[in-house]
């Protein structure tokens, strides 16, 4: 079950009045106005000595404020509001010192009083008992603002209410213990009237009254609580006016009208709660009819659900059965085909070391043409041309049309040796193997964009740095295909080229500004050229992402886990011309 304390409905100092009930307090409070106006006039009449008024309404006050005060503990001990702990405690004060001053009385029980009263012990003692009690309820009012983040956090509700009992009762016996020492305060009685000091006292009584009023008409829209606590400040500084400010002195009208008013004031909280307790037992009664139903409810559900999970038993004990009859066929199929799945990994792995061996073949056949071209054929067709070029200075003018044509094939074989040179860099750029990964990616670059006339951007962070093969050669491969698909389809105009290196990864990008394509369908032209670059990022371990759409260009990365790169260097020179290096 849910703590009780957790609803804030269901209780007298958490529910916020209803309309109606403002209502009414407004009625209440305006009819104590009109009673007050009417017997103001009158509030020094001497009426008769009615002895048996005083013990009759002081008996009536202490049961009302003991039951309120228990009834306010109760609340206590379940919301643990220090508030509520003032307010009970303040009740408390009020039945246990309007107790003693009723046995206090002079001419009741004695002449002068029991507990060893003295003439001034009443009126000290009302004084007391109605200072008292306002200022219980302005702690209230104030430490009810913070309620819901303060609450006192005792293992046990009952070792702060003993506490608080104990005070009370420390306090009250101290209070009587000084109004029956007629030295320790000043005179406020003279016989049945009053001194000159009663009216500094009874003003001070009064204004307290007031102001607790005041504090909580502020407060009042909180709690219904504090709604009713309202109407008995009110009604306290009503009675404290007719009782001891505008009456003369004891029996008069002021005096019985005064009391009155406090007998009423003392009800209006206890007879609140009274209606609470009643309305809380009727909605106890409704929820345990309420739970009764479920519970009947529940347990008609529950036969239902035995019932069923006997069924569902019965069907699981026979699809067991079967799936026991199947299970070792199942187990014989997992055993086969984790033997294929084995088979078929080892598969892939030769085909990636067959794979990678067939790169590694093919590029050092690669290196050996390009070697063989640049160092035999395209030396060969140098010489040649030194050979023509002496045999033209040889000949003399009569040999004109000889020179001529020995000039024109000097041009051919020009034309030969860069044919052979740049078919010799296409294999294998000299370069990749005589000074590394980065100047071989920048002549690359710088190749393109005179080659096609398309701008380029170059960025390389860190300036320079190595790679051991084959990571090398793939992203030499890689940056060269790309170029080589961005010349023949995307019909670019700017490629941007990244090559950054942050150990242990390698990452190169290509982006270009062309027409772009549908990664999922492409042309059967370019997706060859996709296959192989996938192919050379599978050999080394690495990934290749691809992202493209028609007309918003492509965005080609190549993603190398490798470790074998050494420590970066510093950037070598850039040739004056070529793309932008950044």
């Amino acid at each position: 079950m849910s703590d009780p304390g957790s609803d804030p409905r269901i209780f007298l100092s958490t529910v916020l009045p209803r309309p109606n009930q403002q209502r009414l307090v407004t009625a209440v409070m305006l009819a104590s106005v009109v009673v007050f106006v009417a017997v103001l006039p009158f509030a020094q009449w001497q009426l008769a000595q009615v002895w048996g008024f005083i013990p009759v309404y002081e008996s009536a006050v202490v049961i009302n404020d003991l039951v309120t005060a228990a009834m306010l503990v109760g609340q206590f001990t379940l919301l643990r509001s220090p508030g509520l702990l003032v307010l009970s405690s303040g009740y408390f004060f009020t039945a246990t010192v309007a107790a003693v001053h009723m046995l206090s009385f002079p001419g009741l029980f004695s002449a002068s009083g029991l507990l060893g009263a003295g003439p001034q012990t009443t009126a000290w003692l009302y004084m007391f008992w109605h200072g008292g009690f306002p200022l219980s309820l302005i702690g209230y009012a104030l430490l009810q603002e913070n309620e819901r983040t303060r609450r006192i956090r005792w293992s046990r509700a009952v070792s702060p209410v003993l506490w608080a009992a104990g005070i009370v009762l420390l306090l009250a016996y101290g209070l009587t213990a000084m109004a029956t020492q007629p030295s320790l305060l000043p005179a406020i009685m003279r016989g049945n009237g009053y001194t000159g000091a009663m009216s500094t006292t009874v003003s001070i009584v009064w204004m307290l009254n007031v102001l607790a009023a005041a504090i909580l008409w502020r407060h009042r829209g909180h709690s219904l609580l504090n709604l009713w606590c309202t109407v008995v400040a009110v009604i306290s500084a009503f009675e404290v006016a007719l009782s001891a400010v505008f009456n003369h002195r004891r029996f008069d009208l002021g005096f019985y009208a005064g009391r009155a008013y406090g007998l009423v004031a003392s009800s209006f909280v206890l007879v609140a709660l009274i209606i609470e307790h009643a309305r809380l037992y009727a909605m106890l009664v409704k929820a345990l009819d309420n739970e009764s139903a479920a519970r009947a409810g529940a347990l008609k559900k529950t036969q239902q659900l035995n019932a069923a999970n006997e069924h569902l038993e019965q069907r699981v004990k026979d699809r067991t059965a079967q799936l026991s009859a199947t299970n070792s066929e199942l187990r014989l199929e997992i055993t086969e085909r984790k033997r294929a799945e084995h088979a078929l990994e080892r598969s892939r792995e030769e085909l990636r070391e067959l794979a990678a061996i067939s790169s590694r073949a093919r590029e050092e056949e690669r290196r050996r043409l390009s070697r063989e071209l640049h160092d035999e054929l395209a030396q060969s067709l140098a010489a040649l041309k030194v050979d023509m070029q002496m045999l033209e200075h040889k000949l003399d003018a009569t040999n004109a049309p000889v020179a001529e044509r020995l000039g024109a094939m000097e041009h051919a074989v020009d034309d030969m040796i860069r044919a052979t040179r740049r078919l010799a860099s296409d294999l294998r750029p000299s370069m990749l193997d005589d000074l590394g990964l980065v100047p071989a990616c920048r002549w690359l670059v710088e190749s393109f964009q005179r080659r096609h006339r398309i701008q380029c951007e170059l960025k390389i962070v860190p300036g320079h740095f190595e790679l051991s093969e084959p990571f090398a050669s793939t992203v030499y491969r890689v940056l060269q295909e790309c170029l080589a698909n961005v010349a023949r389809h995307a019909g670019a105009s700017a490629v941007h080229v990244r090559l950054l290196y942050e150990a242990p990864t390698v990452q190169l990008s290509v982006q270009d500004d062309g027409i772009g394509f549908d990664p999922a369908h492409p042309r059967k032209d370019l997706s060859f050229g996709l296959v192989g670059l996938r192919e050379r990022a599978y050999l080394v371990r690495g990934s290749l992402s691809i992202e493209s759409s028609p007309e918003s260009g492509t965005l080609i990365e190549l993603t190398i886990p490798q470790t074998m790169a050494t420590s970066p260097q510093l950037p070598l020179p850039a040739s004056g011309a070529g793309p932008k290096a950044m």
